[in-house]
């Protein structure tokens, strides 16, 4: 995590236009010295991040002008510089299925459809990390001749090469996005890229996540966050000072995150301490608890001004607790507030906000909206869908579709028995190790052309 000075500081325009010529410059020189994968990588972050309108506009254009060329030629040069870089060995050394490292490579992959001698599988990655350690571990274009990818991406911000070495001329590849900008950039990265309307909150159990017939509300306010410092815990608490005509329970659950606790929140509220108000902390609470005590809760709080596509939201509205979500937020959270499921509240209003909320809970259903809209059942089938007519539109034949598969909080198998199904296509996936004999190389026969 980046320091809050930090942050501050490259929040002043002139700060911010220094830093972007700089590093835009560096990929230049990247670039001439060869290094391709740091070039791109150094023009990515100048396009997304930057916020320098004029330098944001060129390098989004070496970018694209980069996807064009990979979809022209065939040739991933950013995957294969990214192979000859010092950056996918140290990568792929993190992982205990090539080297040392604590984690697990298939804990963020999963097969959801069986390759065949006839047909494609699909194999489904989740977060960017897992993107490039892919790349970095595996064989990318012998699995690609054999899967259809979906990618799920879970902070905002797609111009990246972790995305861009999954870019060939012919393989489509799915990518779910919950932002708008986002959904622009894969469409103009083209064909065979295809942007889906969808993201790591939309695989929600809904069979864990549900409301019981009767319950007390025991909790007024929960937030379900980390105790980094972007999480905004603070900005609760200082909303929460003026409160004085009512009591407010508050519960938290969290864990540890960039060197913050559970006592940097406790040292944050007593900063706006108010005697009407009580605050809970739970840390690292099995999922299924998690599920329970949001039916205890009366309205749900998210304050981050950027993340990802945040699950814990959705789940709250599946336990039928409508949510305040930070007006600005960069991320998925505020595309699923409407009149059925919350209200945006900016920080000057967020005091207001909350004691209308505490006030009107009982008026909001946001478990009827998202049953409709949301969750591992419907987000299955609009994948499938979206497989079937990528698939079908590239040559390839789509006779059977995909399992249902749950985030909950990690990849998993809403029938955790049809894992077994799917042991040739692991047996495949681990034959395809880089440096690692082919034993199992034909455990799935490549699929016809």
């Amino acid at each position: 995590m980046i320091p809050a000075w930090q942050q501050a500081l490259f929040e002043l325009g002139l700060v911010r236009a220094g830093v972007a010529l700089v590093v835009l410059c560096r990929g230049a020189l990247y670039a001439l010295l060869g290094r391709r994968y740091r070039a791109m990588g150094d023009f990515c972050w100048v396009a997304r991040a930057s916020n320098v309108p004029v330098l944001q506009k060129l390098a989004y254009k070496i970018v694209l002008g980069a996807a064009a060329s990979i979809r022209k030629t065939g040739r991933n040069w950013i995957l294969e510089s990214y192979l000859r870089d010092g950056a996918s060995r140290k990568l792929a050394d993190s992982y205990a299925l090539t080297g040392s490292g604590p984690h697990d490579l298939f804990r963020d992959l999963i097969v959801l459809k069986a390759a065949t001698p006839r047909e494609k599988g699909v194999i489904l990655l989740k977060y960017a990390r897992t993107f490039s350690a892919v790349a970095a571990m595996l064989d990318l274009p012998r699995l690609m001749e054999r899967y259809t990818f979906v990618l799920e991406p879970c902070w905002s911000g797609y111009c990246d090469p972790s995305v861009l070495m999954f870019l060939t001329s012919t393989h489509p590849v799915l990518v779910q996005c919950f932002t708008e900008a986002d959904h622009r950039f894969v469409v103009e990265l083209g064909a065979p890229f295809v942007p889906l309307h969808l993201g790591p909150a939309d695989w929600v159990n809904t069979e864990v996540f549900v409301p019981p017939e009767s319950t007390t509300k025991r909790y007024d306010l929960v937030m379900v966050a980390n105790w980094a410092a972007h999480k905004r815990h603070v900005q609760l608490f200082r909303a929460l000072q003026s409160i004085r005509d009512r009591d407010v329970r508050v519960l938290l659950f969290g864990f540890k995150w960039a060197n913050r606790t559970a006592e940097d929140i406790r040292r944050e509220a007593a900063q706006y301490h108010n005697d009407r108000v009580s605050i809970e902390i739970r840390e690292n609470v099995p999922h299924e608890e998690l599920a329970r005590c949001l039916t205890e809760c009366k309205v749900f709080v998210f304050l981050s001004r950027k993340e990802g596509d945040n699950k814990a939201v959705v789940e709250a509205m599946f336990a039928d607790v409508p949510a305040i979500v930070y007006k600005h937020t960069i991320g998925g959270a505020s595309s699923r507030i409407n009149p059925q499921t919350g209200v945006l509240a900016d920080d000057d209003e967020l005091t207001e906000k909350i004691v209308y909320m505490l006030d009107h809970y009982q008026e909001f259903s946001p478990r009827a909206w998202a049953l409709e809209h949301t969750g591992s059942k419907v987000a299955t089938a609009v994948l499938d869908e979206a497989l079937r007519r990528a698939v079908t539109e590239a040559g390839g034949l789509y006779t059977s579709s995909i399992v249902e598969k749950t985030n909950s909080p990690n990849l998993a198998y809403k029938e955790p028995a049809r894992r077994a199904e799917f042991q040739a296509d692991y047996d495949f996936i681990l034959s395809c190790v880089r440096g690692r004999p082919p034993d199992a190389a034909e455990a799935v026969p490549r699929p016809a052309a």
